[in-house]
């Protein structure tokens, strides 16, 4: 499987494409901001969209759905349900989401991991030795849990599944804050909220983020 990470409007966001190199058959993760460098990149590469998965429904990582919809009325969005109440219009296709499931995109196989915390119904994808954190982990930050819907406390649990991941892992975040990419062995050193889940120390934890 390959992967690009693409920088795109004001706020930092990455969008990402993951595709299988000998089908040509791909996924974007959270098209947002400037959906047609993402387009002008498929076109190039010869991709052919398959779907295209939500971290979670803020704006500012859905706002380029609909460029790829409309050219496509069949293409399936996936999103966790508790996130649906945040969608301001929901795609033709929209389906969701559960946790351990494995999506099939033509030849890829996307991992879903629930993560509730920055928002009820966020997920992380972990395909091709990465896992896709969206707002949940950033290099050396987590989300925030002071928007509606967020948890402090759930956010949390998600940290201590995180921390289980194997250290070898690659983190793509869902902005580029204090950094582009990871692995979750170096978060686990460096990364406070991920040090304090890891070692169950839940208080602290919740003081921090708060």
């Amino acid at each position: 499987m390959k992967t690009r990470q693409f920088k795109l409007g004001p706020m930092d966001n990455f969008s990402y494409l993951l595709w299988d190199a000998d089908s040509k058959e791909a996924a974007v993760i959270d098209p947002a901001w400037q959906p047609e460098k993402l387009q002008e990149f498929i076109k190039q590469e010869g991709l052919k969209l398959q779907c295209v998965l939500l971290t979670h429904a803020h704006p500012d990582h859905v706002n380029g759905v609909v460029f790829f919809t409309r050219a496509d009325n069949d293409l399936p969005v996936y999103l966790h349900e508790a996130d649906y109440f945040m969608l301001e219009g929901k795609p033709p296709v929209l389906r969701p989401v559960h946790d351990g499931e494995k999506l099939e995109a033509g030849a890829l196989r996307i991992g879903v991991l629930h993560t509730p915390g920055h928002t009820p119904g966020s997920v992380c994808y972990q395909a091709g030795g990465g896992v896709y954190t969206g707002d949940t982990l950033f290099v050396g930050e987590c989300g925030r849990v002071d928007l509606p819907g967020s948890s402090a406390e759930a956010l949390y649990d998600s940290f201590v599944r995180l921390s289980g991941l194997p250290d070898g892992t690659a983190v793509y975040p869902g902005h580029s804050y204090n950094g582009d990419k990871s692995t979750f062995g170096v978060q686990k050193e460096y990364n406070l909220y991920l040090k304090l889940a890891r070692a169950g120390r839940r208080d602290e934890f919740l003081k921090a983020v708060r």
